[in-house]
């Protein structure tokens, strides 16, 4: 586990160096490398930072919390009225996307493994 983390460390103090003192966003690039560690855990492996499945399972994961209201887990039937049924439809769309990365992941990791 060190070591996956220790690995993204470096590659981001890499990106850090790239940039050469511009002004870019922080934010990406430490969801990225938080999100490396976990792939790597999880399947074995990591991805590239510029890779855009990767950088789309980010973005959906940032909407399925940014669409889902807290009011909709103690009252799901409020999804069907118009000011949630839009965010509710985002929110499935990205949890489709979501789970279909991790499907098609556990896939090739079941094709290695074999």
């Amino acid at each position: 586990m060190e070591t996956r983390i220790l690995m993204e460390v470096k590659e981001m103090i890499n990106k850090l160096r790239e940039e050469q003192g511009r002004s870019f966003d922080i934010k990406q690039l430490i969801t990225s490398c938080v999100s490396n560690v976990i792939m790597n855990v999880i399947f074995g492996y990591r991805f590239d930072h510029s890779d855009p499945v990767f950088q789309q399972l980010i973005h959906d994961v940032e909407d399925i919390f940014a669409t889902f209201p807290p009011v909709l887990g103690i009252f799901p039937a409020l999804r069907f009225l118009p000011c949630f049924k839009n965010n509710f439809a985002r929110h499935l769309s990205c949890s489709e996307n979501m789970y279909s990365f991790v499907i098609n992941n556990i896939a090739k990791c079941a094709e290695v493994c074999r």
